[in-house]
């Protein structure tokens, strides 16, 4: 289960790192050009931070629906580094809306994944 919780609590840190930096970046970006990105890389890597340590120590805890949901978003974000690797070397060239798409389906399946795994235990 500690494979777990890191897992789950990376693919989260990665997925709030995603929201914060962008949503500081675009509401900084009319007003300051290079300091936009850098505060929103700095908010968004506290917001990782933060979202690592509160999934790592409580997603044992949870139950049902809410085990499920953080689960997908954890799936969400660890699918993002695979597929993100593979836009940055070139092989291939996804638009945001497919990236996002991608790690969307992967959160429905792991979503779907334990509900299944309850219904088959219940």
């Amino acid at each position: 289960m500690v494979l777990h919780r890191l897992l789950v609590a990376a693919g989260s840190a990665v997925v709030a790192f995603g929201v914060v930096a962008v949503a500081v970046v675009e509401a900084l970006a009319p007003r300051a050009d290079v300091g936009a990105g850098i505060v929103g890389v700095g908010a968004g890597a506290l917001a990782a931070l933060a979202v690592f340590v509160a999934v790592a120590l409580f997603v044992e805890e949870l139950a049902g629906p809410s085990r499920w949901a953080v689960d997908a978003v954890g799936a969400a974000g660890l699918s993002l580094l695979p597929v993100a690797a593979v836009v940055y070397v070139g092989a291939v060239s996804l638009s945001t809306t497919t990236v996002l798409g991608v790690a969307g389906v992967v959160a429905a399946l792991a979503f779907a994944g334990g509900w299944i795994a309850r219904e088959r235990t219940a």
